[in-house]
């Protein structure tokens, strides 16, 4: 009687393997809903909403709107393009199934099927902290009408727009996790008020997150300050406060260095916050009034005669409001985009109705 050979481990996992890529490969080819392309992950194609094209009903970048019906503004998945109902993958249970080489059995891994990519970028979205008035904002949705027929300014506007969104790419492969952290991890984005740097700054977070589904926080400085004093107050721990922001994979700090007499402790947590991002390599956006040492405000340009007391950013520069070890770190990791020169879009459109309202007034006189 012949000796049976020893079981091969090694050759039945590999074999096991061959059967599953088999069986994968001469699978039904699935039909594909229009305005999608497939995507291949672990052997199975799915169907992945395109973020380069609209959405089925052709309004929604990967079939993610803004949902103003409700008080406060929620991203949501438009039901006329919502790929999960469609999708022939996972039956619109949103669940794949694969083949596991330890149990040798099928298992069913819950949201694994990239139908959902929208539904998880819309809720990543609602967890960002916009305020309303940016939910909306996006690259395309920048406001330059104000610029009137001057040419050198919305050149200038549209040079920042470019430089933002060129960052914002540099920084995909590294969201992804298909590359490694670029040199300049941090964007800082500074100038006078009303230029657009948080709508700029809201439209770079808001497409990062939706083009890489990456985790993101949106906070005001002056806020944060507030919320720091309060847990202070209460004798409570400011962790709970910083923790999300130090560990975003992406954070925008809006208006860097606003505020009046904040103690040095705040400025304290806000340096650890900062340093504990350098360290680990988190990018970072940074929107300031406040120059660099070597630049300064022109108030003529700007439209006033002198520059006006109540504002400290026309005498202080950004290292006096934040100290030196905070600056020498943004300052190292920075991709610098200024908007110094240009006019206020706020300023525009309060000029525009006062001379509304003085021709009104002069009619009816």
């Amino acid at each position: 009687m012949p000796k049976e050979s020893p079981l091969n481990l090694q050759s039945a996992f590999e074999e096991l393997e061959r059967l599953a890529r088999e069986r994968d490969k001469h699978a039904q080819p699935r039909h594909l809903v229009a305005g999608t392309r497939t995507n291949t992950q672990g052997g199975f194609e799915n169907k992945l909403p395109s973020a380069d094209q609209p959405c089925i009903c052709g309004q929604h970048t990967l079939g993610i709107y803004l949902n103003t019906e409700l008080n406060s503004g929620e991203f949501s998945v438009c039901p006329a393009c919502d790929a999960q109902p469609r999708c022939e993958d996972c039956m619109g249970t949103g669940q794949l199934r694969r083949f596991n080489l330890l149990t040798l059995k099928d298992e069913v891994i819950p949201g694994a099927c990239v139908c959902r990519t929208g539904r998880r970028r819309a809720e990543l979205l609602n967890q960002v902290g916009f305020p309303r008035r940016y939910k909306q904002t996006t690259f395309d949705a920048l406001q330059m009408g104000h610029l009137g027929q001057n040419s050198k300014h919305a050149q200038k506007l549209n040079d920042c727009r470019t430089r933002v969104f060129s960052f914002c790419e540099s920084v995909v492969p590294f969201l992804s996790h298909k590359g490694s952290a670029p040199d300049k991890i941090f964007l800082t984005l500074l100038g006078p008020v009303g230029t657009g740097k948080t709508h700029l700054a809201a439209s770079a977070l808001r497409w990062l997150v939706e083009e890489t589904g990456c985790s993101a926080r949106f906070v005001d400085f002056l806020f944060l300050l507030s919320q720091l004093r309060e847990s202070y107050s209460q004798n409570s721990s400011e962790e709970k406060i910083l923790k999300p922001l130090r560990e975003a994979d992406v954070l925008l700090i809006d208006e860097l260095g606003k505020g009046r007499a904040e103690k040095a402790w705040q400025l304290e947590k806000l340096d650890d916050l900062l340093n504990s991002r350098y360290n680990e390599g988190r990018i970072t956006l940074l929107t300031t009034n406040y120059l660099p040492p070597e630049f300064s405000y022109d108030p003529v340009r700007s439209g006033f005669r002198t520059a006006p007391a109540n504002e400290s950013f026309w005498e202080q520069s950004l290292p006096e409001r934040i100290g030196a070890r905070m600056y020498d770190r943004i300052v190292e990791s920075s991709v610098f985009v200024d908007f110094i020169g240009l006019p206020s879009f706020r300023r525009a459109l309060a000029d525009s109705y006062l001379e509304r309202y003085k021709a009104e007034m002069l009619r009816e006189s």
